[in-house]
């Protein structure tokens, strides 16, 4: 091997770049539903300015758009002309809205260099086993939220079992870039 190759298979090996991290996953848009209705009706003018072009090519016969322009030509300005353009403005900003407003993120980071992000479904899975693991806890139910964890503890009784899970859980979400606030409470008595 040349030294200058050697020198190379060498440099690689002490330099290794790590990959920039993961983005956030983000939620879907709320138009997607929408645009599906929206293109079924732009599908239908488009329809409608085809058959008005092949007639106009041909010469004869009568467009769809004529005998609709033909039977709104009577009408006169009423109020409900206004009202309805007012509603089908603030539609189109709503849609408009819809489609550039940032979408909310759905998971929480990890403080990790690899980019790894949790959704809030696998912290309660992963806090609900944090504090079953905590000696003399029976049971115990999680439910999360974009800001906050809540944890519902049946336990043995004594009175330090729920310092013991708020400080588990606590170290736990530590390994998020920011961790939720935290409320651990005792069960009444029943499950969970």
């Amino acid at each position: 091997m040349s030294a200058p190759a050697a020198q190379h298979a060498q440099d690689d090996q002490h330099t290794r770049h790590v990959p920039a991290p993961a983005r956030a996953p983000r939620a879907a848009l709320v138009l997607t539903s929408w645009a599906f209705v929206l293109a079924i009706v732009l599908l239908a003018v488009a329809v409608l300015a085809g058959q008005a072009a092949f007639v106009a090519l041909r010469g004869q016969g009568t467009s769809w758009f004529d005998s609709l322009l033909e039977s709104l030509d009577g009408l006169r300005p009423e109020a409900w002309v206004g009202v309805v353009g007012a509603v089908l403005a603030l539609v189109g900003l709503w849609f408009l809205w819809q489609a550039i407003r940032p979408r909310p993120r759905t998971t929480r980071r990890v403080s990790a260099a690899s980019g790894i992000h949790l959704r809030a479904a696998d912290i309660g899975r992963w806090v609900d086993a944090t504090a079953r693991d905590v000696p003399g806890v029976l049971g115990a139910s999680t439910s999360v939220t974009r800001r906050a964890v809540r944890v519902t503890v049946r336990t043995t009784g004594s009175p330090d079992i729920l310092d013991d899970v708020r400080d588990e859980v606590a170290r736990q979400l530590g390994a998020l870039e920011q961790p939720p606030a935290l409320t651990v409470l005792a069960s009444d008595g029943g499950r969970p």
